[in-house]
């Protein structure tokens, strides 16, 4: 059982408070959740993007390229725990070359995890307005996406809530 309401269970923080962090790391550990730690700064490009992803999510076994990680962090059979996963984000103002890159996989991952019923917060501790946008441009997507005839039920945009002004 989630510590989070199924509304909050979905949902991509950007430019979160140190209050809403310690918040949402206190109800992760309360619902046994994983609690998974990035920090992008210094990622240059896409591939080390992606092989920077394949060792924080220790994939199981050797991939290349976003799409492949969009597969296996919407999966993460390896790690097991059904009570979901809070990943914190630290260090894209650092890594500006991968911002685009990073905000287009963000809604898939969140909206696969959705359809499972396994929840997945994501918490991006910095704001800007290249990521808001690209968050923004690829929900459209996502939202095209789920009204084609043969999309899966439930597929579309996800929650983005943005707690700070850009930087």
């Amino acid at each position: 059982m989630s510590a989070f309401p199924a509304g909050e269970s979905y949902v991509i923080h950007v430019g979160a408070t140190d209050s809403l962090l310690a918040r949402l790391e206190d109800g992760a550990r309360t619902a046994e959740m994983s609690v998974i730690r990035l920090d992008l700064a210094g990622l240059t490009d896409d591939v080390a993007l992606s092989d920077y992803l394949a060792t924080a999510f220790m994939f199981p076994h050797e991939t290349r390229g976003l799409d492949a990680a969009i597969d296996l962090i919407s999966d993460l059979e390896w790690f097991a725990n059904p009570n979901g996963y809070l990943v914190l984000v630290d260090g894209l103002d650092r890594a500006p070359n991968v911002v685009q890159s990073f905000a287009g996989v963000l809604p898939n991952i969140v909206d696969r995890r959705r359809s499972q019923a396994v929840p997945f917060i994501l918490v991006i501790l910095m704001n800007s307005e290249r990521l808001t946008t690209a968050l923004a441009a690829e929900n459209r997507l996502m939202d095209e996406a789920g009204r084609l005839p043969w999309a899966q039920p439930g597929t579309g945009g996800v929650d983005v809530v943005v707690h700070n002004g850009p930087a």
